[in-house]
């Protein structure tokens, strides 16, 4: 059998029908960002619809077998939302919705947002106070009344713990992997607001071929799967500061049509938003003033 007609759902189905699909794992991409520099936290601000058509440009010339004559089909954001009745910070919670807003308008519904969410439970740990201020920059609540100035240790500690996403995001991959190899037709999602606000399922979307983005080995299993079951070539990308992992080390047998990638800081710069995004409301999201208050909090905290 010819090796095109094999990767296609259905014979004779034409290369220029094939899409790949992006799955981003935002938490996963934005903390790393977050505690780092200005220079670096700027790349937070990322316009995934235009890295998702660079990833699939790149990843055509780079494996032509597998990805040649994709074009990019569905982008989807996986996050979580901490409920109103959960402690927050506010500031936080406003520059979340001011980006999901951003990128929401400038892709114009091109970038599906799906919202997990949070739960809290108790927990015995042994942690230090920085590794707290750590988690607290990374937008994780803390119960910090509950401390009392103890520097390492507190018993039954309520923390919230990020919930969904990760299942989401593997069970959505799945999914249009084998509506892709049943020959299901591609659509083109497009998301209306306020629906980026608080999404809480990814909308069924056939693929050909994926990536995800993400360096968290969990999703590991899910693209084995895709690639194996429903021949769905699928790559992972790493991308600035993650290193990830090697295939070799993990894999219980070799896959060809899986691969992992690394895009670097200069690849995430191309494909940023414009600092400033005027909304149809009339609202002007301005970045540097979110990159301010960002880091103004952190100040605050002694960051």
């Amino acid at each position: 059998m010819d090796s095109q007609a094999a990767r296609n759902p259905t014979p004779g189905k034409p290369v220029a029908d094939r899409r790949i699909n992006l799955y981003i794992d935002g938490y996963n991409f934005y903390v790393p960002l977050s505690t780092m520099e200005e220079k670096h936290y700027e790349l937070c601000w990322c316009d995934f619809l235009a890295l998702g058509t660079a990833i699939a440009a790149r990843l055509a010339k780079e494996h032509p077998r597998d990805f040649g004559g994709c074009h990019l089909g569905s982008v989807k954001y996986f996050t979580a939302t901490i409920p109103f009745n959960m402690p927050k910070d506010a500031g936080g919670i406003e520059r979340k919705n001011l980006w999901l807003d951003a990128l929401h308008h400038h892709t114009q519904g091109r970038v599906e947002i799906i919202h997990g969410t949070f739960r809290p439970r108790k927990h015995r740990f042994y942690i230090e106070r920085a590794e707290l201020d750590n988690l607290a920059r990374c937008g994780i609540p803390i119960h910090w009344d509950q401390l009392a100035g103890t520097p390492t240790f507190r018993p039954d500690l309520k923390i919230h713990e990020e919930k969904q996403t990760d299942v989401m995001l593997a069970s959505s991959l799945l999914t249009d992997a084998a509506l892709g190899r049943a020959g299901a037709k591609p659509q083109t999602v497009v998301q209306q607001s306020p629906e980026h606000r608080s999404n809480p399922r990814p909308t069924p979307s056939p693929c050909h071929a994926a990536v995800v983005v993400s360096a968290d080995i969990d999703f590991l299993p899910a693209a084995e799967m895709a690639a194996d079951v429903f021949q769905c070539p699928v790559a992972t990308a790493f991308t600035f500061p993650h290193v990830g992992y090697k295939l070799t080390n993990l894999v219980s047998k070799p896959i060809a049509n899986l691969y992992t990638f690394e895009v670097e800081e200069d690849q995430l710069r191309s494909a940023m938003l414009p600092r400033e995004i005027l909304l149809p409301d009339g609202r002007k999201i301005d970045f540097q003033k979110m990159r301010s208050s960002h880091f103004g909090r952190l100040k605050a905290m002694g960051g």
